[in-house]
């Protein structure tokens, strides 16, 4: 009799497995509606409708709503649809739109994250996926720019070299990011990527003099110490992980930081230098800068990634979840890997100028989250109470960051009144 008892326990156990991943997976959807809603729905004020036009309200076509959906507008700005027989009130108007912004920014996000994830598993070539990341955007680029989608921006020679630094930064931060993402376990190096914003406020003070107040800085202590805590009982932690994420948290932080001080006296109209294009010009510049370390660490047989020996040692293996790997698989996630970076940035940034930086900030950690419970759904890469406590934590302060920041600039801002 007990010799029977363990194999019919079999199905049992393997149909618990399936529900806990079924419960696991609603859970990752309804968080992923959540954050998508959110920031536009429960953070701003929420929309009233109203059951027809009132006197003297600024209404616009479907046509031109439709026609202008990708251009973004802050809430104030917005004007209510007229759908006909039904007029769509302007903060209902905003919140569709800031709604579709954050669901693409996240939805790419994720395809990003596990694409690059599943070609860094096969082929364990990190600087060629960041010269994946940076390059794979070009076409689409220089496209919009060739049909007028998008200005073209226009630099004089001593404003290439003013920029050319912020470029270098870039690359690093992307090569840190990738090395990290590969070394261990990627919800994990999302946790040690957080510490971004300490690093910014630290730059900022020593690069510009101007320190903020010391209550932000407070908040940067649960950052600090919920990773710390986190890195001590994770199960995958190792210094080479460590190190990168560090490297990506500086390159990062250093750009933004002196890209502010590059570009103030640019005249935005003249150089055509809005969000989304410095972002092109960075993919542009950084995809030159990453070429000879991906010959230098890599080979050159990187950059014709079929002839170099870790594409042929992958084909035929099987992936995380039992797929073949096969040439089709490889390029398939190089592509999406690196298309899916160019389109969640340039998603972030039509939310951006949806919505204030302190709602933009809280998706920004909302994200982080949803990449967390996406990497220990899809890779299984468990994490321990203590780990996940200390995340919490780290995650926890970055909110906290963001609020503080905006509400001592907002005094600030009032004194100088």
């Amino acid at each position: 009799g007990r010799g029977c008892s363990i194999p019919s326990a079999v199905p049992f156990l393997r149909m618990r497995s399936d529900s806990g991943m079924r419960a696991l997976r609603f859970a990752l959807a309804a968080a992923l509606l959540f954050a998508m809603a959110a920031p536009s729905l429960a953070i701003e004020e929420p929309p009233q409708s109203k059951p027809s036009k009132p006197k003297g309200m600024v209404t616009q076509s479907a046509g031109t709503y439709m026609a202008q959906f990708l251009k973004p507008k802050k809430a104030e700005a917005e004007a209510a649809v007229d759908l006909g027989g039904f007029i769509l009130p302007a903060k209902m108007a905003w919140a569709v739109k800031t709604t579709t912004y954050f669901g693409l920014w996240y939805f790419f996000n994720i395809f990003y994250n596990v694409a690059n994830k599943k070609a860094l598993n096969a082929l364990g070539l990190p600087w060629l996926q960041s010269l994946a990341c940076v390059a794979v955007g070009v076409p689409y680029i220089l496209f919009m720019w060739a049909t007028g989608a998008r200005s073209k921006p226009v630099l004089t020679n001593k404003q290439v070299k003013q920029f050319f630094p912020t470029v270098v930064l870039h690359a690093a931060g992307n090569v840190g990011g990738n090395v990290a993402f590969g070394a261990g376990a990627l919800g994990f190096a999302h946790v040690l990527k957080s510490m971004e914003p300490a690093f910014t406020a630290l730059f900022g003070g020593l690069i510009t003099g101007k320190w903020q107040h010391p209550v932000v800085y407070s908040t940067l202590v649960p950052v600090m110490g919920g990773v710390a805590y986190a890195s001590a009982s994770e199960l995958s932690f190792n210094w080479l992980q460590f190190a990168a994420a560090m490297v990506s948290n500086v390159g990062f932080s250093l750009r933004a930081v002196l890209s502010k001080g590059v570009m103030a006296d640019w005249d935005r109209k003249v150089t055509k230098t809005d969000g989304p294009n410095v972002f092109s010009l960075l993919q542009i510049g950084s995809t030159f800068v990453t070429i000879p370390f991906v010959v230098a660490m890599e080979g050159w047989k990187a950059l014709f990634p079929w002839l170099h020996p870790n594409w042929k040692a992958a084909i035929g293996k099987l992936d995380h979840a039992g797929a073949m790997i096969t040439p089709s698989y490889l390029v398939t996630q190089l592509v999406l890997s690196g298309l899916a970076f160019q389109l969640y940035y340039e998603a972030a940034f039509l939310a951006l100028d949806a919505v204030s930086p302190i709602t933009h900030s809280i998706g920004n950690n909302i994200k982080r989250i949803v990449i967390v419970i996406t990497s220990v759904i899809i890779f299984g890469q468990k994490m321990n109470t203590q780990s996940m406590v200390g995340s919490s934590i780290a995650i926890g302060g970055v909110f906290l960051y963001s609020l503080a920041t905006e509400y001592y600039s907002n005094v600030a801002k009032k004194a100088k009144k």
